[in-house]
């Protein structure tokens, strides 16, 4: 098969969680690309929760669902999405043989070759599916269903120090400014990095403030107007854990 990405071309992505996944978690989307250029990329996306009929309107509810989770939209998305595409595409071993395991996720690609549709099915399944809940999450930003990522941290001392994280999937950019300073990018792998780092705390909702903090201490707030103090509405997972002063370091290193 020729690995070279087809420009224009047509590529179907379909998607399905391990089977052992749970209602109503477990989902099946289909991603079909329209690469019509080198920067012009058309997406037409299908998400479906499956056994979601099965669950009473209280299930669906205490799960932080609604039923009308499933989502379908159409549109254009930044070119970057092209580049992505075609890395993962032409670095990735793929085999013609259906496989399926209960443990891991299905991913199908249907491709034109030929002159003819063909599937194939990529082996290095867990990197696929890192790539497109990436992928999904730039749809739902595009679309404006969900807006771009937002950390800030502030740490009140003798003087105040404010760092704020912003990350957009759609265009795939991550940038960091300082005390409201200019923002300067970083290395998007470090963006999952940070996020492993903060949010593998617990964040305690009751625990946090609506109002910004003005008192002594160090403080964490996402974009959801709750401002969360360490050591009061951020605390350690175990008694044995340290993911505070994890935290803390990981923005000392960022503020330099």
């Amino acid at each position: 098969m020729d690995k070279n990405l087809q420009i224009p071309g047509q590529y179907i992505v379909r998607y399905q969680t391990a089977p052992v996944v749970p209602a109503p978690f477990a989902h099946f989307y289909t991603l079909k690309l329209d690469i019509q250029s080198a920067d012009d990329l058309r997406v037409d996306f299908d998400i479906i929760y499956n056994d979601r009929l099965e669950l009473t309107d209280d299930e669906i509810y205490d799960e932080g669902f609604s039923k009308d989770d499933d989502y379908k939209w159409k549109g254009a998305l930044p070119a970057v999405w092209i580049n992505e595409f075609q890395e993962i595409f032409t670095s990735s071993k793929t085999i013609r043989k259906r496989e399926e395991s209960e443990y891991e996720d299905f991913i199908e690609i249907e491709l034109e070759e030929n002159g003819k549709y063909v599937t194939i099915y990529p082996v290095d399944k867990e990197r696929w599916s890192y790539f497109l809940q990436e992928m999904m999450q730039a749809i739902f930003e595009t679309a404006g269903r969900e807006k771009p990522f937002e950390l800030t941290y502030l740490d009140i001392d003798d003087s105040k120090t404010v760092i704020d994280l912003k990350a957009s999937f759609g265009k795939k950019e991550f940038t960091l400014s300082k005390n409201g300073g200019t923002a300067r990018k970083l290395h998007w792998d470090q963006l999952q990095k940070i996020m492993d780092t903060v949010y593998k705390a617990e964040f305690v909702a009751d625990n946090a403030s609506e109002n910004r903090p003005t008192k002594r201490g160090k403080y964490l707030t996402a974009g959801d107007g709750l401002w969360y103090q360490m050591g009061v509405a951020v605390l350690e997972t175990t008694s044995k854990s340290k993911d505070l002063a994890k935290i803390e370091a990981l923005f000392n290193t960022l503020s330099k």
